[in-house]
Order: C-alpha cells, then sequence, then structure tokens
C-alpha cells in the first residue's frame, strides 16, 4: 500500500501543505486532493516538500495543478523546503522558473 500524509495548516493566510514521504503515481492524488476539502477561502499556497525524499512526473503534474488552481483564485503557490532529488527533477523541467521556490 502507498500513502502519502499531507499535513495542513495556515501561515500568514496561506494555506500550506506538507506532504511527507514520496510523491509518484499512486501517491500524488493525496497531494492534488488535500486542498479541495478546505472550506475556508484561500488564494495563497505553500507547499512544503522538506519531508519528501522522492518525486516523480504526477508529483510534477499535482504541483502544476495546485498552481493552476492558485492562480484561478488570483494567487500563486510558492514550493518551499525543496530536497536534493525533486530540485533536480523542479531543475530538469524548468518548473524551478514557475514556482516562486524558497
Amino acid at each position: 500500500m502507498y500513502m502519502l500524509s499531507v499535513p495542513m495548516g495556515w501561515e500568514r493566510g496561506a494555506l500550506v501543505l506538507r506532504p511527507c514521504g514520496e510523491i509518484d503515481l499512486h501517491t500524488a492524488p493525496a497531494l492534488t486532493e488535500a486542498a479541495r476539502g478546505v472550506a475556508e477561502p484561500w488564494r495563497e499556497m505553500v507547499v512544503d516538500l522538506s519531508g519528501v525524499s522522492f518525486m516523480d512526473s504526477a508529483g510534477l503534474h499535482a504541483l502544476i495543478g495546485l498552481s493552476q488552481r492558485c492562480r484561478a483564485r488570483g494567487g500563486r503557490l510558492t514550493v518551499t523546503g525543496v530536497r536534493e532529488q525533486p530540485a533536480r527533477l523542479l531543475d530538469l523541467t524548468g518548473l524551478s522558473e514557475v514556482f516562486t521556490t524558497t
């Protein structure tokens, strides 16, 4: 069984997702769905990847989807805590230039 834990919270008005584990074909839907059930309105989102050791193209697709949802609300997606393997993937695909990263 594949699992991805996606704790969430609020910081300075932004919805913060903190996935832990690996984001791949089997677990990426958990990241995509995490913000769907939030009743409180949000525009800004932060995805803290410090707990993610591995991410594949399904993880990239999930981040792109979350970014599109933010833009549709007039906000933006910020990606923080990017570890080595996900950082390489973001760099190779050019997405490190698309997302705000810290």
